[in-house]
């Protein structure tokens, strides 16, 4: 069976915040927003959401002339 390295590098990151298990209920509120941030970043990357617009960005077209 061959795994999406995005989904392997998502299940490193919510091992490594101690998000295993399926009950998040006892989670800390800042460890699930950091995951949040992590898949957010990454899907913005794929561009498949808008990220941010920052120079270095490369999910953003190019500005011509830069």
């Amino acid at each position: 069976m061959r795994v999406d390295p995005l989904a392997q590098y998502l299940a490193r990151e919510a091992r490594r915040l101690g998000l295993e298990s399926m009950e998040l209920e006892d989670a800390p509120t800042e460890t699930i927003a950091v995951f949040a941030q992590c898949v957010l970043s990454e899907l913005a990357a794929l561009g498949l959401l808008r990220g941010r617009k920052e120079v270095g960005c490369w999910a953003v077209p190019r500005v011509r002339g830069h």
